[in-house]
């Protein structure tokens, strides 16, 4: 027979025993892993927008179409011409050819924002070159090859001609053919800069001869100034 102490100590281990094996279980089991969330995709994004215009004309085309015919019309309104029977001066006279005068300016400075747009090439495929062949001006591949590397510069010679074609709008609202000459030869300048750059740049141009522009029997030609003063 056992007696109350040690049964009482008996029933103390078991208790302490099983509590140790408890606790055992509960510190090698520690606490649950935390899993990340799975990253959420970024939306994808929308294709940009196609642009809102087409190219159709080449540059060539477009000088053709729109910027020469312009250009010449202004150039062709107003105009002095000195002979032996005097100066006479050419301009616009009436309501409607000041209008049209303005039409061409108009097209003429929005013609350039055209010659500048993204995409546009120097000639049609497959076209050449004005003139193509003449000393000087360069193939259709040369010439585009070199508008390619020097596009910046081609940007340049088309916001040029766009402030001389706004200066010459400008002329033509005050119906001042003095500032109209002078917006033409800033135009021409431009033009003829872009074109030696661009279309002919290996031209080889002689000196004038010393008489150019002499006629015999008549004085030198009297030079008009172009602005007054």
């Amino acid at each position: 027979m056992k007696s109350p102490l040690l049964l009482v100590c008996s029933t103390i281990v078991a208790f302490v025993g099983l509590s140790g094996c408890q606790k055992s279980d509960v510190t090698a089991a520690g606490p649950a892993p935390v899993t990340a969330p799975a990253p959420v995709a970024a939306p994808a994004q929308p294709p940009p927008a196609p642009p809102p215009f087409q190219i159709t004309a080449s540059i060539q085309e477009l000088m053709d179409a729109v910027i020469d015919p312009s250009a010449d019309a202004l150039w062709d309104s107003v105009s002095i011409t000195t002979s032996a029977k005097g100066t006479v001066l050419h301009q616009p006279k009436s309501d409607e050819e000041w209008q049209q005068a303005r039409r061409y300016a108009i097209a003429l400075i929005e013609g350039t924002n055209l010659l500048v747009m993204d995409g546009r090439k120097l000639v049609a495929p497959g076209s050449p070159v004005l003139d193509q062949g003449t000393s000087g001006v360069l193939s259709a591949d040369e010439g585009q090859k070199l508008f390619d590397t020097k596009h910046p510069t081609f940007v340049q010679f088309a916001r040029a001609l766009r402030e001389a074609g706004t200066q010459m709008l400008t002329a033509i609202d005050k119906k001042d053919p003095t500032g109209m000459m002078n917006a033409g030869a800033a135009m021409d300048g431009v033009c003829e800069s872009c074109h030696l750059t661009f279309w002919y740049p290996n031209q080889v141009i002689p000196p004038l001869p010393a008489d150019f522009g002499v006629t015999k029997g008549l004085p030198h030609p009297k030079r008009i100034p172009l602005s007054p003063g």
